[in-house]
């Protein structure tokens, strides 16, 4: 059930060019599910300021994180601005973008900042594989597009994540690859599914990022024929 709770900034961390992730003391009755997201009001130079952000962090770690590209807008810009220390107000959890039960193969497609509630639910899935819980029964491929090599928020996190979970495969696309680049290039598209998925059309479709690149890969997957019923979308709405 969600809630309003005060909490306070502790750590701003650099993760690509133009993004960061900032972290809060988690509050000990906040409780949320890997995926979800909160919305987060903070002090502005003329009053409150008030945005909703995915989890970046996992529910098995003991503080609240999120993480977003750095636009300059007015709400991103006091974001920047707010010293350690300050109090903030948290409301939520909210959302069902988060691992069902009972799923045998599972592809999240995203791009960009849309990896968050990815790196929240791989997150949360190692920790438990590392604790001796068993993490759930199920083939996990991540395609994940982005500009550059650079340019990869969690770069190397996800590499770790997928040594830690043996039924874990990422496959980063490049619109702008340097020359020696080997993976894929371009756009997330079918030809990419067709090559590392096995039988595309069994499996469920996490997608996540801005609502042009949700409605993109959501008419793809229709062209190819996959029901409504195995896509799970998590639209960015409102980013700036």
């Amino acid at each position: 059930m969600e809630q309003a709770f005060i909490t306070t900034l502790t750590d701003t961390i650099p993760r690509a060019p133009g993004t960061a992730s900032f972290r809060f003391v988690r509050p000990a009755d906040y409780q949320y599910t890997a995926g979800q997201w909160f919305i987060l009001t903070i002090p502005g130079p003329n009053g409150p300021l008030t945005k909703h952000f995915t989890h970046s962090s996992a529910p098995t770690e003991p503080y609240l994180e999120f993480t977003t590209r750095l636009t300059g807008s007015k709400y991103k810009t006091a974001l920047e601005q707010l010293p350690l220390g300050s109090e903030v107000e948290i409301e939520g959890p909210f959302g069902s973008f988060t691992l069902r039960p009972g799923l045998q193969r599972v592809a999240f497609l995203t791009g960009g900042i849309g990896v968050t509630p990815v790196r929240s639910i791989l997150r949360h899935q190692a920790d438990h594989a590392a604790s001796g819980i068993a993490p759930p029964d199920v083939d996990i491929v991540v395609v994940y597009g982005n500009e550059a090599l650079g340019t990869i928020t969690f770069r190397d996190e996800l590499s770790e994540l997928a040594e830690a979970l043996p039924r874990l495969e990422v496959v980063h696309v490049l619109s702008d690859a340097g020359g020696d680049w080997k993976g894929w290039r371009g756009h997330v598209r079918g030809e990419i599914l067709d090559a590392e998925l096995a039988e595309p059309d069994r499996w469920t479709y996490y997608v996540s990022g801005p609502p042009g690149m949700v409605h993109a890969m959501r008419e793809m997957l229709r062209a190819r024929g996959i029901p409504r019923a195995q896509m799970v979308l998590e639209n960015f709405e409102g980013y700036e």
